[in-house]
């Protein structure tokens, strides 16, 4: 039994599954292009996997603070500070991504796809709370 009443939970759960549909879409956007980058590097350019993870990831970051602080959060902080802590979980994102999938593929000798597909999953959780409670959230 819940302490709110019915329809205010009704609503909480409404604005949480619109506001993961639109974080799902610009994250598919932005995953999208990572993984073509990382699908290129590796299978025309024989590069690591790493490093075309690496330049995906940073294709996708100058959309994805767009998109999800209009559509997805619809932040009014200002950006300055917004676009500061961006980069900020943007960095740790980076370097967690690039961590995560060269210990996957060193450690546990994953292929460079399923391997990319766990990290991504990881790293995933890490941006969406980061995100949510803290870059793009309006209270200063």
């Amino acid at each position: 039994m819940s302490l709110l009443p019915r329809y205010i939970e009704s609503k909480i759960a409404r604005q949480w599954h619109r506001e993961m549909l639109h974080y799902l879409w610009v994250g598919l956007f932005a995953t999208g292009s990572q993984y073509v980058l990382l699908i290129l590097c590796v299978e025309v350019f024989h590069s690591s996997a790493v490093l075309g993870s690496s330049l995906g990831y940073l294709a996708g970051g100058s959309v994805n603070y767009v998109l999800n602080r209009k559509h997805t959060f619809a932040s009014q902080k200002k950006h300055h500070r917004a676009i500061t802590q961006f980069i900020i979980v943007f960095i740790i994102a980076f370097f967690m991504n690039g961590v995560l999938l060269q210990a996957l593929q060193t450690f546990l000798k994953l292929h460079y796809i399923p391997a990319q597909i766990l990290t991504t999953g990881l790293v995933l959780v890490w941006n969406y709370s980061a995100h949510k409670f803290w870059t793009f959230r309006d209270v200063d």
